[in-house]
């Protein structure tokens, strides 16, 4: 719990260039990053989920057949509800302009999670010394 002022540094276009660099030289995957003309950079971010209550998805398409005198009601949308299990990780690729929401909204795509986006959150975590 150490007290830190969190400033938003400008960082100028050599400035940026440097650190990814640097960033590039630590990988030791094909995760790079790289800078485009504009200013903008693009590159991947490791997600690690760890969620604490099931997910909603859509249920599979196979329909069971209506029971001898009920009609299959219509329009009826069915989904299931699962854990995910801790500490399962995907990879994206977003640009410096991506914003949360907008990377929560690609999880949810790519595990076809049907749940309300605002029911998640996301946070940085970092390692220093193993810890």
């Amino acid at each position: 719990d150490e007290p830190s002022e969190w400033e938003k540094t400008e960082l100028d276009q050599a400035q940026v260039e440097q650190r990814i660099k640097e960033y590039n030289s630590q990988i030791n995957s094909n995760l790079f990053m790289s800078l485009n003309k504009d200013g903008s950079y693009a590159g991947f971010i490791k997600v690690q989920l760890k969620l604490v209550r099931p997910v909603a998805v859509p249920a599979t398409n196979r329909v069971p057949a209506p029971q001898a005198g009920r009609p299959h009601p219509q329009g009826v949308k069915r989904r299931t509800s699962f854990y995910l299990p801790k500490g399962t990780v995907k990879h994206l690729h977003i640009l410096s302009h991506t914003r949360a929401s907008e990377v929560i909204d690609a999880l949810l795509r790519k595990f076809t999670v049907i749940d309300n986006p605002r029911k998640f959150a996301l946070f940085e975590r970092s390692e220093k010394d193993e810890q």
